[in-house]
């Protein structure tokens, strides 16, 4: 018998946890070493949005593993958002929003509008939403840049209001959930 999503929350809630506090998630490097588990994951994850979606965007550095293999499964484009600029973008091009962190830093996402045609329906896939603070400030991205955010998928989420603000205005997948 092959792995099916009830295997694949045991396997994730057995991961250690990275951090403490609020911020801390599981480390699922270890999972993505397994091809049968990604396999399962990347499909759960996909199922509805197949055929609704133009483009996968994920933040650096953990999201794009995610949205990299979304992408392909839905045979859809990649793009990246970039913290804190680490690129240099033309002004002119620029898309960015900025939150507080879990570390209470403000972070800057940034990407360019030229890698989003506006109209374009976009699924922001991440590896953890702990305070959704992340994903709330792509999805401002995504609209700045005249697209809409058609859903949100991540491996697992935080039990944080932020996370259940996303939940609760639908069009969310995610695997596993911390309580």
């Amino acid at each position: 018998m092959g792995m099916d999503i009830k295997m694949l929350e045991e396997q994730i809630r057995n991961l250690p946890v990275d951090g403490q506090g609020l911020g801390a998630k599981r480390d699922l490097l270890p999972l993505y070493a397994n091809s049968e588990a990604v396999d399962v994951l990347i499909k759960y994850l996909a199922e509805p949005f197949r055929g609704k979606v133009d483009y996968v965007c994920s933040p650096e550095p953990l999201g794009f593993i995610v949205g990299s293999m979304l992408a392909r499964e839905l045979g859809v484009g990649l793009v990246v958002i970039r913290r804190n600029q680490q690129f240099w973008i033309d002004p002119e091009e620029q898309v960015t929003a900025s939150y507080i962190n879990h570390r209470d830093k403000v972070t800057v996402l940034v990407t360019e509008k030229k890698l989003l045609p506006a109209g374009s329906r976009v699924l922001l896939a991440d590896d953890w939403m702990s305070t959704a603070a992340t994903m709330q400030a792509c999805a401002t991205v995504i609209e700045e840049a005249g697209c809409k955010v058609a859903g949100f998928a991540a491996v697992g989420a935080d039990d944080q209001s932020g996370v259940r603000n996303i939940i609760d205005a639908g069009s969310v997948r995610f695997v596993y959930s911390e309580k």
